[in-house]
């Protein structure tokens, strides 16, 4: 299961850790901190220059910044668990 996290970029649901609302210098200090840039191809930045909103952590340690709010990201990955839940169960 796939979401969009903006900007025509979508990430897979299953490999989210973490989805963290953040502004571009939070996601600054956390790339920094794990010596990474927004340009490192271990980072996918959706915001195309917009407001950074938010920052999802994947479970291979790859990182995606994205102008959706979080809540809206977390919302849209619940929904494709929620689907993916129902059909197991048929």
């Amino acid at each position: 299961m796939f979401i969009n996290i903006g900007n025509k970029a979508f990430v897979n649901a299953d490999k989210i850790k973490f989805i963290v609302g953040a502004d571009a210098e939070k996601v600054r200090r956390e790339l920094a901190k794990h010596g990474m840039t927004r340009t490192d191809k271990e980072v996918c930045d959706s915001t195309s220059a917009k407001e950074t909103r938010s920052m999802l952590i994947m479970d291979d340690d790859s990182v995606g910044i994205s102008s959706v709010n979080s809540t809206v990201l977390a919302n849209r990955a619940n929904i494709g668990f929620s689907e993916n839940e129902s059909k197991d169960e048929d």
